[in-house]
C-alpha cells in the first residue's frame, strides 16, 4: 500500500503536470496550435512523444502480463514488430504526413476521394477509439487498484477526469510536454527494476536456463505467439503506428519538414526496438519473483490470479524495500504514459469531429473562435465517453483481458479504416468506391468470421479481413473510373506529396 511520502511525490508530481499544462496552454490559444502545435513540433519531441503515446499502461499491465507467460516471443511480438513499422513508415508515410499540411489524419481524404469517404472513415474510426481508450483508462486502474487496494470503478472515473482537464486545458502541446517529463521519470524506474531483478533471479543467463525452454524462443505457439500471428499482428501495426491510429499520425503532422517527420519516425522505432526489454523482463522473472502467484512446478498462473498484475506487483516488492516515495513516483509515471496516450488520441478524435465533421458538413462558415470552442467542448464530451467505455471494460470478464481486447480491437476493426487511409496517399489508382466498399467488405468478414462462425485465431480473422480490404480496394481500381475533376484533384495531391523530397 501507499504511505505517506508515497501521496507526497504523488501530490508534487501532479502539481508539476499542471505547471505543464498551464504553459500549454499559453502556446494553444487557436485551432491549428491546439491539435498540431502549429505545425512546429520539433522531431526529437516528435519522436519520444511518438513512442510514449505508443504503449501506455497496456504495454505495463496486458503485454507485460502476457509476457510472463509467453516468453521472449512478446518481445519479437511488440517490439520487433514496431520497430519494422516503423521502419517502413521512415521511407513511405511519416514524410508523407508532414508534407500534406492538414490538421488532422482525415483531411486529405476529401481530396484524395471525396466527402463521403472522409466521413466514413471519420465517424467509423471515433467509434473504434472510443472503445481502445477505455481500454487504456481501465489498464492504468489496475495498476492503481493493485499498489492502493482502492475499488477500480472510482479509481477509472477519477483518472478519467484527470485526464479529460488536462488535455482540455492544454491540447496537443501539453500532452508532448508531458510525454517528455514521464519519459525521462519511467525510464530511471524501470531501469532501476530491471537492474534488481535480474540480480534476484541470477543474471539474464540463468534467468532463461531457469524458465522452460519454449519460453526464450523467438516464437511461442504454445503461449498463442506462432509466426502466421507475428505476420498478420506487424500488418496491423504497421498501419497503426504509422498513422492509423490517430494521435501517432498527428505527431508527423506537427512537425514542419518531411525530413525531420522521418528523422521522427526513425528514434521512436530505435526506442521501441530496445525500451520493452525494460518492461518484459520482470514479467519474464515474475514465476520466481511471485512464488505464490506461479506454481513453482509448472511456472504457469495459480488459478484465480490475473496476469494483468504481474508486472506491477513484482515492481511493487523491488521497489518497497529501497526507498520510501519510490511507488508514488511509479504509480505516477505509469499514470503519466497512459493519459498522454489517451489525451493524444482524444485530442486527434477532438480535431477530426471538429475539423472533418463539425466544420465540414455543419457550419462551414464558422469563426476560428468558435471551431476553437467547439473542439474544446468535443474534448470534453469525448472524453466521458471514453469513461464509460472503461466502465463497460472492467465489468467484463475474463483474465489478461487488457492484452485480449486489445489484440481483437486492432485485429478487427483497425483495418477497414487504415487501409484507404494509409494507401491513399501512395497509391493513385484506387477509387471512392473501392474506399468504401473496402471498408463494408472487411467489416463484414470481420462480423461474419467471429459472430456466424466463431474463429477465435487472431490470424485467422485478421488476416481474412486484411485479405478481403487488399483486394477489393486494388482490385476495383482496375476497373473503376474517376471524373476529370476528381483525376485532377487526386494529381495535385500527390504533386503535393512528391514536392518536398528535399528541404
Amino acid at each position: 500500500m501507499l504511505t505517506n511520502i508515497d501521496f507526497g511525490v504523488i501530490f508534487l508530481y501532479a502539481g508539476l503536470m499542471a505547471w505543464i499544462g498551464i504553459l500549454a496552454r499559453k502556446k494553444s490559444s487557436n485551432v491549428d496550435q491546439y491539435f498540431a502545435a502549429g505545425h512546429g513540433l520539433p522531431w526529437w519531441m516528435a519522436a519520444i512523444s511518438h513512442h510514449v503515446s505508443g504503449y501506455s499502461a497496456v504495454a505495463f499491465v496486458g503485454f507485460a502480463g502476457r509476457a510472463a507467460i509467453a516468453g521472449f516471443s512478446m518481445w519479437t511480438l511488440f517490439s520487433l514488430g514496431v520497430f519494422v513499422a516503423m521502419m517502413i513508415g521512415t521511407l513511405i508515410w511519416a514524410p508523407r504526413w508532414s508534407r500534406l499540411k492538414v490538421l488532422t489524419p482525415v483531411e486529405y481524404l476529401e481530396q484524395r476521394y471525396g466527402n463521403s469517404v472522409r466521413m466514413l472513415i471519420a465517424i467509423s474510426g471515433i467509434g473504434l477509439k472510443f472503445i481502445d481508450l477505455g481500454i487504456k483508462l481501465f489498464a492504468i486502474s489496475i495498476v492503481v487498484n493493485v499498489v492502493t487496494g482502492w475499488a477500480i470503478l472510482p479509481v477509472i472515473l477519477v483518472a478519467g477526469i484527470i485526464t479529460i482537464g488536462y488535455v482540455f486545458i492544454g491540447g496537443l502541446w501539453a500532452t508532448v510536454l508531458t510525454d517528455l517529463v514521464q519519459f525521462i521519470v519511467q525510464l530511471f524506474m524501470s531501469l532501476v527494476v530491471l537492474y534488481i531483478a535480474l540480480s534476484l533471479v541470477g543474471g539474464w543467463d540463468s534467468l532463461w536456463d531457469r524458465l522452460p525452454a519454449e519460453r526464450s524462443n523467438f516464437f511461442n505457439a504454445e503461449a498463442g505467439i506462432s509466426l502466421e500471428f507475428w505476420l498478420v499482428y506487424l500488418i496491423v501495426i504497421i498501419f497503426s503506428y504509422n498513422g492509423g491510429t490517430w494521435g501517432l499520425a498527428q505527431r508527423f503532422i506537427s512537425v514542419e519538414k518531411p525530413r525531420e517527420a522521418q528523422k521522427a519516425a526513425l528514434l521512436s522505432g530505435f526506442l521501441f526496438l530496445l525500451y520493452p526489454i525494460v518492461i518484459f523482463l520482470p514479467a519474464w522473472a515474475a514465476p520466481f519473483l511471485l512464488p505464490d502467484q506461479f506454481n513453482q512446478t509448472t511456472l504457469m498462473p495459480v488459478e484465480g490470479f490475473d496476469l494483468d498484475q504481474a508486472y506491477i506487483l513484482v515492481t511493487q516488492k523491488i521497489l518497497s524495500g529501497l526507498a520510501p516515495g519510490l511507488i508514488g513516483l511509479l504509480v505516477c509515471s505509469m499514470f503519466a504514459a497512459t493519459m498522454s496516450m489517451i489525451d493524444s488520441d482524444i485530442n486527434s478524435l477532438a480535431a477530426v469531429f471538429t475539423k472533418d465533421v463539425w466544420q465540414r458538413n455543419v457550419d462551414r462558415d464558422i469563426s476560428d473562435d468558435r471551431l476553437f470552442r467547439v473542439g474544446m467542448i468535443t474534448t470534453a464530451v469525448f472524453g466521458l465517453a471514453v469513461v464509460v467505455a472503461a466502465v463497460i471494460v472492467s465489468q467484463s470478464s475474463g483474465m489478461n483481458k487488457v492484452f485480449s481486447f486489445t489484440v481483437k480491437l486492432l485485429g478487427g476493426l483497425l483495418s477497414p479504416i487504415a487501409i484507404p487511409l494509409m494507401f491513399g496517399m501512395i497509391y493513385k489508382k484506387a477509387t471512392t468506391r473501392g474506399a468504401i466498399l473496402s471498408f463494408i467488405g472487411g467489416m463484414l468478414t470481420y462480423l461474419i468470421a467471429t459472430l456466424v462462425y466463431e474463429v477465435q485465431e487472431f490470424q485467422v480473422y485478421a488476416g481474412l479481413e486484411i485479405l478481403v480490404c487488399l483486394v477489393i480496394y486494388f482490385g476495383e481500381s482496375l476497373i473503376g473510373v474517376r471524373t476529370e475533376e476528381k483525376e485532377q484533384e487526386v494529381e495535385e495531391l500527390f504533386d503535393r506529396l512528391a514536392a518536398s523530397d528535399v528541404d
